[in-house]
């Protein structure tokens, strides 16, 4: 198995050197066959990092949970803030927070990030490489290769088979994220408003848009800050548990997200040489195209070449072919027969079946074709007169005249 080689080297000048690898082919940064242009097209790499979800759970407490108190007869909205290094100091040090100017900061919600771990329930065994399926593929609709037509101004599209433009996106990581809300207000009262607020979002999904994650509330602790010379606040602390996902833009020097379209098909036809033989011209099926039959009424198809043409048989052309059966002439004259039938329609090239797709027999004679005139119809009775010269005796009555062909 190659080993990558984590030297930064523009694999488009440089080739690999075989003393930098394992074996002396499948260099993973150098396979052609995975790398598709990204130029001509506009999409974004996705990605989720940890400052996204981090500011989807903000932006709910703000836009949708919308912590508000009562104070003074006012609403007031109450402001929420991320624990950056500065201000988690001052918290720690002193309790509560004050702005450049001293001035004690209450109502303050204020959110600190704890831990992320990954889900032991998704976790995988990435052995220094994840598996080439552990990706996500989406079909893009419009695709340049295959615009779309007007139907008024149509435009001409000359590309010889359909092609699917795919995005191929890594899996993302399954985390867990604590999260510390902590809530200072000046009364009892008002913290207990925001609790409220807040306790009925209880696993809710949080977010905003496409980032939005299950979210659960633990145990609500509460504190009261008594410091001398200063008004007493009462804090509280909600820890939130958030089931988020992570995709770095790349990973492992890789880009996450990768271009393709659909696998072309190369696919063989099957070729039958029946000779001068026009299959549509005769009721004997040569045994070649009969060995075939299995594979075309499956799906499938094959070329028959005969009599100056080729001929491609599907499924409903076999069973044109194939669908011999017989029908009984009532007697009209001693020169002619009927038969309350009709002929079948060819679905090769949707024509009737001609008088050479039939076969007669009197009394289990089989007639030259020379020795009757008949022209086949898929509308009306069939009518079909002897030439008694050359057949040597009229039609009797009692005669059975049998028509072997391809009825409807």
């Amino acid at each position: 198995m190659p080993r990558l080689n984590r030297q930064n080297i523009d694999r488009r000048t440089n080739k690999p050197e075989p003393n930098r690898v394992e074996s002396l082919h499948g260099d993973r940064l150098l396979d052609r066959g995975m790398q598709t242009r990204r130029d001509d097209d506009v999409l974004k790499t996705p990605q989720r990092t940890l400052y996204d979800i981090d500011f989807a759970i903000k932006w709910f407490i703000e836009n949708e949970i919308q912590p508000q108190i009562t104070a003074n007869q006012e609403i007031i909205t109450v402001p929420v803030i991320f624990a950056a290094g500065e201000k988690w100091d001052n918290v720690q040090r002193l309790g509560y927070m004050r702005d450049e100017k001293g001035k004690l900061q209450s109502p303050m919600i204020m959110l600190k990030r704890n831990s992320v771990q990954e889900r032991d329930s998704y976790r995988t065994l990435d052995v220094n490489w994840p598996q080439s399926e552990n990706q996500l593929v989406y079909r893009r609709r419009y695709n340049a290769r295959n615009r779309y037509e007007d139907e008024l101004f149509p435009i001409p599209n000359t590309q010889p088979a359909l092609s699917q433009e795919l995005y191929v996106i890594d899996i993302p990581k399954y985390v867990t994220i604590e999260y510390d809300m902590m809530i200072w207000c000046d009364f009892t009262t008002q913290l207990n408003d925001l609790i409220d607020q807040i306790l009925p979002y209880n696993r809710f999904a949080w977010g905003n848009e496409g980032n939005k994650f299950a979210c659960s509330l633990g145990s609500v602790s509460f504190e009261t800050v008594n410091t001398v010379g200063e008004d007493r606040l009462v804090r509280s602390t909600i820890p939130i548990t958030t089931q988020a996902t992570l995709l770095s833009g790349q990973e492992v020097r890789l880009e996450t997200i990768k271009k393709m379209y659909s696998v072309k098909k190369i696919v063989f036809d099957t070729i039958v040489d029946v000779g001068n033989l026009n299959i549509f011209s005769t009721t004997q099926i040569p045994q070649a195209v009969l060995q075939q039959s299995g594979q075309v009424i499956s799906g499938g198809s094959i070329v028959v070449s005969g009599g100056g043409t080729s001929t491609t048989i599907n499924a409903a052309t076999m069973t044109y072919l194939i669908n011999l059966t017989e029908k009984q002439a009532v007697y009209s004259s001693s020169t002619t027969v009927t038969v309350n039938a009709f002929a079948a329609i060819n679905p090769n090239n949707l024509t009737v079946a001609t008088k050479n797709e039939f076969d007669i027999y009197i009394n289990g004679q089989y007639i030259d074709k020379a020795i009757y005139t008949w022209t086949p119809s898929d509308v009306t009775t069939q009518t079909i007169t002897f030439n008694t010269a050359l057949l040597g005796y009229g039609i009797d009555p009692t005669d059975t005249v049998i028509i072997k062909g391809r009825w409807q």
